[in-house]
């Protein structure tokens, strides 16, 4: 069944790069400096369509520069719901260009950096820089859109998310617009955020608000992917809703992943007490990954431009 998914999927993007001859032309660059400034809410932290066993809802918020010449700096700030780890998690750090070319091609260049909290949790947490850029070829009736990443930890991962995306206006005027924008995605990455991040969550504290038992001893842990390599990890089905004012700007995207290909470990433990020493391999693979299932997440966000 994920041969012929993979199959169909390249299938539909192949064809939304053949189909008809392109007409709407894209958004120009802004033609002065602006300022923006978002807040949004995250109901769960989902990536490459894995989510952590406990729900991860998060306010974060968004302070954005656009200069007139396509340039762009913005910082974030992830605040974290859930119960008993509430409080500040990470911030990122992104700069970046936005590019046109012709009148059907655009997309970003960009950096970013990313802070964590010592008690962040996050399942890509160890991710410390990315760098990537975006390509938006825009047709009769879609709009193809490809992401490259190289996502840099203790082994850096490529990550590649190729879709099609189609926006529909319902209606328009001097005021407003509200508009959809349906849309399907892919993911495909190479796993060493999975190793290291697994490698963290063994050897350290994972809150460190709460007060841990005293050990006796020490305990070392090594964990490695069993299956390495560059994997098709999820697809994605997106629904955004847009309704934009002259400086508002509303947001709701409900998002359902389908995840594939689990990723397993194996865990080599150590433990040392009293100067004695014992080594004891495991299947550390974490329940829900060798129980995948579909998950329905959502983003709310509102947006004031200055």
């Amino acid at each position: 069944m994920p041969h012929k998914f993979y199959l169909t999927f390249i299938g539909l993007i192949m064809a939304s790069c053949l189909m008809g001859q392109p007409m709407r032309k894209l958004k120009l660059k802004n033609n002065s400096t602006s300022f923006t400034l978002q807040t949004n809410y995250l109901n769960n932290y989902v990536y490459n369509g894995r989510a952590d066993s406990l729900v991860a809802p998060y306010f974060y918020t968004t302070a954005t520069v656009n200069f007139a010449n396509g340039l762009y700096a913005s910082l974030s700030l992830n605040y974290l719901l859930t119960p008993g780890q509430t409080g500040y998690d990470f911030s990122e750090l992104d700069l970046g260009y936005n590019y046109i070319l012709g009148k059907n091609i655009s997309g970003e260049i960009y950096g970013s950096k990313y802070f964590y909290s010592s008690g962040s949790n996050l399942l890509n947490g160890n991710i410390s820089s990315d760098i990537g850029f975006t390509f938006n070829y825009d047709l009769t009736y879609l709009n193809f859109h490809n992401s490259f990443d190289v996502f840099f930890s203790n082994k850096s991962d490529i990550q590649l998310l190729p879709g099609i995306e189609k926006e529909i206006v319902l209606s328009s005027n001097k005021q407003n617009t509200l508009s959809i924008t349906p849309g399907l995605y892919g993911s495909f990455s190479s796993l060493n955020f999975y190793e290291s991040t697994v490698n963290r969550r063994l050897n350290t504290i994972r809150n460190p608000k709460i007060n841990q038992p005293t050990a006796i001893g020490t305990l070392q842990s090594t964990t490695t992917v069993d299956n390495k390599g560059f994997k098709f990890l999820d697809m994605e089905l997106t629904l955004p809703i847009s309704y934009e004012l002259k400086n508002w700007n509303f947001t709701f995207i409900p998002t359902y992943a389908i995840p594939f290909n689990k990723v397993t470990t194996t865990s080599v433990n150590t433990s040392r007490i009293n100067g004695l020493s014992k080594t004891v391999k495991v299947n550390s693979t974490p329940y829900s990954e060798t129980h995948l299932s579909n998950i329905f997440f959502f983003d709310f966000g509102l947006t004031y431009k200055f």
